[in-house]
């Protein structure tokens, strides 16, 4: 039977669309998977020369550290991807079971905490002036610090004594940092802190109230870090301070010299002073 043009046009039609239509298909879904795994720092440590190694989760991890756990414990980890292995205090990604990333921090290969994350993924698509930059990200989050302090009235005409820097509080785990005054002391307790004490200092002393930085690393938390005294830089960044001037008062007094870290953090600096 012969088939009249239009129609035979027309079944030319349906059937070349039919048949194309797998293929489109297909096509969509490689661009769906691309856009779904590609990522912000994916892309950032692509271009990073040195390469950067990923620390990928086992199943089940991942939402513990995206809901804003700073600390990636060792359990934690499924296997390490890149070569040569990452050092103590080298930048890494870390990544769900899948390899894709969901932040990044600072590696530890002899802690129990191998990894300190410093920003999430979605906070890097937000903002990547700082993704995978720790000179960057320090000076951030210090002058963020410095900011909310100041927000918060301090320092005040009650009292020149207050945490400048909480750890995690500021998102700088391991970093702690209390004024006295004109005198800064800087509490190390990770890895990470020591191997950036120079950039720390650097951002602290540009605080103009501060005039002198004591750096006080806890040796017995390093030593867990995989760092010994002998591996500790002793060298002081400021001359030395014999007098400390704090401003608080009376009605002051009890909310600042009664806050157990603070108090500790200032008796630790007079006891090493003498």
């Amino acid at each position: 039977m012969m088939i009249s043009l239009p129609c035979r046009n027309s079944f030319l039609r349906t059937f070349s669309l039919y048949h194309s239509a797998p293929a489109i298909t297909v096509a969509a879904a490689a661009a769906a998977y691309t856009t779904t795994t590609t990522t912000t720092l994916q892309d950032i440590a692509t271009n990073h020369k040195p390469g950067i190694a990923k620390v990928v989760l086992k199943k089940g991890k991942t939402q513990l550290f995206r809901d804003g756990s700073p600390m990636v414990y060792s359990g934690a980890v499924d296997r390490i991807i890149g070569r040569p292995p990452p050092k103590t205090g080298d930048v890494v990604l870390v990544a769900d079971g899948t390899e894709k990333p969901i932040g990044w921090g600072l590696y530890n290969s002899v802690s129990m905490f191998c990894v300190r994350l410093m920003q999430l993924e979605d906070e890097a698509a937000r903002d990547p002036s700082y993704a995978l930059d720790m000179d960057r990200l320090l000076e951030t989050r210090i002058g963020a610090a410095i900011d909310l302090r100041t927000a918060l009235g301090l320092p005040s005409a009650h009292t020149n004594a207050y945490r400048l820097v909480n750890s995690e509080g500021d998102r700088l785990s391991g970093l702690i940092v209390d004024v006295f005054g004109e005198l800064a002391v800087i509490a190390s307790s990770a890895a990470w802190v020591e191997k950036y004490r120079q950039e720390i200092e650097s951002y602290i002393s540009r605080i103009s109230e501060i005039n002198h930085i004591k750096w006080r690393p806890s040796a017995d938390i390093l030593k867990e870090e995989g760092l010994e005294l002998t591996d500790l830089d002793d060298s002081v960044a400021s001359p030395s301070l014999q007098t400390v001037k704090l401003l608080i008062s009376h009605s002051f007094s009890e909310s600042v010299l009664n806050h157990p870290l603070i108090l500790y953090s200032l008796l630790l600096y007079l006891d090493c002073s003498h």
